[in-house]
């Protein structure tokens, strides 16, 4: 009996020792993939996010009613035809940066979808608080006074929101 513990004791010993080596080296390999795949993902989709973002922003700058008139305003243009070209950019603009929903937040987008609607809300107003026979100036100044009414353009505030949570998205990132 006292033979097979002197056999057994090493055995047990020499067992545990590579267990632990094993599990050590394991460890190790674990955090270098850890460490490969968090280098992975900065390199490729931290530049599609921030892109994602940067277009988002603007997104929201290029449906900023007062940066639209001035790209849609033609001179003799009836209130109307100011009215279908607003709108009309905002659907180009929007299709055209659907696909950054992939890489923004949820938050985010939603944001982003709130203040586009709330911009044709805002210009929808405004055509139906002018008579049919107004021209585009008239339908740009009842524009301009409708959100001065409310402190701040909807594009505006959702480019703050966005930009706010991007920031904070950076900040726990690193």
């Amino acid at each position: 009996m006292k033979e097979v513990l002197i056999l057994i004791l090493p055995l047990a010993s020499m067992l545990l020792i590579t267990y632990l080596l094993l599990q050590h080296f394991f460890n190790k390999a674990v955090k270098e993939n850890e460490k490969e795949l968090i280098a992975y993902k900065n390199q490729t989709l931290l530049p599609l996010k921030m892109q994602a973002y940067e277009r988002a922003i603007l997104f929201l700058e290029r449906i900023d009613p007062s940066n639209m008139i001035i790209r849609a305003h033609k001179n003799g243009m009836k209130a109307s035809q100011l009215h279908v070209e607003l709108l009309k950019i905002i659907r180009e603009e929007y299709t055209h940066n659907m696909s950054q929903q992939i890489y923004i937040s949820p938050k985010s987008w939603n944001e982003l979808i709130k203040g586009k609607e709330e911009t044709i809300q805002l210009i929808n107003t405004s055509i139906n608080q002018q008579n049919q026979n107004s021209n585009a100036i008239e339908l740009s100044a009842k524009i301009f006074e409708n959100i001065a009414q409310i402190k701040m353009s909807p594009s505006e505030k959702a480019r703050k929101l966005i930009t706010k949570e991007f920031q904070n998205s950076m900040k726990n990132n690193n």
